[in-house]
């Protein structure tokens, strides 16, 4: 009886030890688990989050030219789908501004083009901000991909909604959202890879 009592104590031991391994490879393991779906969700979704705000980035494709557009909306009420698709494919006034000179067509101009490297001079050199409701951005370079997205060049156009990134460059919801800087919770941030040699 002497003789298997420290073969009891031992098989206890283990047993415990064995119990407390597997509870803390469970633990490792659902961290690892949420830390990857985590991950995933953000990918998918093209956000970041910045001073407890999060940034979404969305392809313009995936809200007016999909099936799915109504339910994607619905899940972000401030777009209205209509007014976007009118915005982006029917002619409105618009004011162009590329290489520091400015051209405005229309009165009222409710559309403005222009690119990265002219974003920190909109808001001393266009006056007709008032109607603005879509700024189309291009982006040109692989430079101008991986610089700051400064939002504050939007501060002063009271009714605009929607900045729309264009870019022939392969790249992500993501990697715009990680070059975002004074997010506006106001604005509905839009891309699309295009591959044409269009103007707009």
């Amino acid at each position: 009886m002497k003789t298997n009592s420290p073969n009891v104590l031992f098989n206890h031991q283990a047993m415990l030890l064995l119990e407390n391994t597997s509870q803390v490879m469970k633990q490792k393991l659902l961290l690892i688990l949420m830390l990857v779906s985590f991950g995933s969700v953000s990918f998918a979704q093209g956000t970041r989050a910045t001073q407890g705000r999060a940034i979404i980035v969305t392809d313009v494709n995936s809200i007016l030219f999909t099936d799915g557009a109504s339910a994607r909306v619905a899940a972000n009420s401030a777009i209205n789908t209509e007014r976007l698709r009118n915005l982006i494919t029917e002619v409105q006034s618009s004011t162009y501004f590329f290489e520091g000179a400015v051209h405005t067509y229309g009165d009222a101009p409710t559309n403005l083009f222009t690119d990265l490297g002219s974003l920190n001079q909109l808001n001393t050199s266009i006056t007709l901000k008032e109607n603005i409701e879509i700024a189309t951005v291009r982006i040109n370079s692989a430079s101008e991909l991986n610089s700051t997205i400064d939002l504050a060049s939007f501060s002063n156009f009271p009714n605009l909604k929607y900045i729309y990134f264009i870019t022939k460059l392969d790249t992500t919801s993501e990697n715009i959202a990680s070059h975002i800087a004074n997010y506006d919770t106001r604005f509905n941030i839009l891309y699309k890879i295009d591959k044409g040699d269009r103007n707009q």
